[in-house]
């Protein structure tokens, strides 16, 4: 087990070479979690450690932040609440919930270095909930590459000095990183899983979308993704927070919406466009989702 290869807890003088560094004064962090454009979600800390040979921390009670940590090059290793330990290579991110016991730290022949947030907010934890099916995940390289792009653009923001602006502003930016990680393209877990929540959703919207004039029903989406039924339908409804078939239905009602925009096709013909055979049921659902008739909505000046 890599806890019993820990390095000794020693620092070296000064710090780790090309490190970058912002904590955030406790007087600002109290504004910011007062304020209510920043009180969701904010950065309390951020960093870089490049080679950080003997980094080690142990929190036996947690961190009162949420972190993130992405590694470049090298490897290390964590353990969350006295579990399993886990290997950390380049490429993988690491997610460590506030106040959960965990300790982490840098490999000695080939130390990590990492790109780090500390994250705190009333929202944050929803933030990062859907995140947390793996707590440690591989980013493709191009989603990394933005991702990375992102972070610097949120650090360059804080060292131009602590004031509620740049804090806003990186607050944004944080919102914008985690909404790549857990609505982007997929990103892949560590653990081999065969097929992830996100990605047969992914396969199974696309799969929608081109077909949208016709029906679909639950059995065939499950055979389009090479899952049983109730195993397809708990990870598209674990994904999108829909139903399957639910989720259907709102893309058909979304296309409609464009035909009553841009074309003069009667409710009929929208209707039976998109594989409705009774236009009094398409009006009905369509009120129920949109809130408004079909003609209403036509009606109404947009833009």
């Amino acid at each position: 087990m890599r806890p019993n290869n820990r390095p000794p807890l020693q620092r070296k003088s000064d710090g780790f070479r090309m490190q970058k560094l912002i904590v955030l004064p406790d007087s600002l962090l109290q504004e910011t979690a007062a304020y209510p454009v920043t009180s969701g979600l904010y950065v309390t800390d951020i960093g870089y450690f490049h080679e950080a040979e003997h980094h080690y921390r142990d929190r036996p009670n947690g961190c009162e932040s949420h972190i993130l940590m992405y590694c470049v090059q090298g490897t290390g290793w964590y353990t969350m609440d006295g579990s399993k330990t886990y290997d950390v290579s380049p490429g993988n991110l690491v997610i460590l919930p506030a106040h959960v016991p965990h300790v982490y730290g840098a490999n000695a022949a080939e130390p990590w270095s990492i790109f780090w947030i500390h994250l705190r907010g009333k929202h944050a934890l929803s933030y990062i909930e859907p995140l947390l099916t793996h707590h440690i995940t591989t980013m493709p390289p191009a989603k990394a590459q933005k991702w990375l792009e992102l972070f610097h653009e949120c650090y360059n923001a804080l060292e131009t000095g602590y004031s509620m602006q740049t804090i806003t502003y990186a607050s944004q930016i944080i919102g914008y990183m985690l909404g790549m990680l857990a609505y982007g393209p997929e990103t892949a877990g560590t653990d081999g899983g065969i097929v992830s929540s996100k990605r047969a959703a992914e396969q199974s919207v696309q799969y929608m979308l081109e077909h949208l004039e016709n029906g679909i029903t639950l059995k065939e989406l499950a055979v389009h993704a090479r899952l049983s039924v109730p195993h397809y339908s708990q990870l598209f409804k674990q994904a999108t927070g829909h139903s399957p078939i639910d989720y259907f239905l709102r893309l058909k009602i979304q296309h409609s919406c464009r035909y009553l925009d841009f074309t003069d096709w009667t409710v009929k013909q929208i209707s039976s466009e998109l594989g409705f055979k009774d236009p009094y049921y398409f009006s009905r659902l369509f009120s129920k989702m949109m809130g408004r008739s079909p003609t209403d909505y036509r009606n109404k000046s947009k833009g």
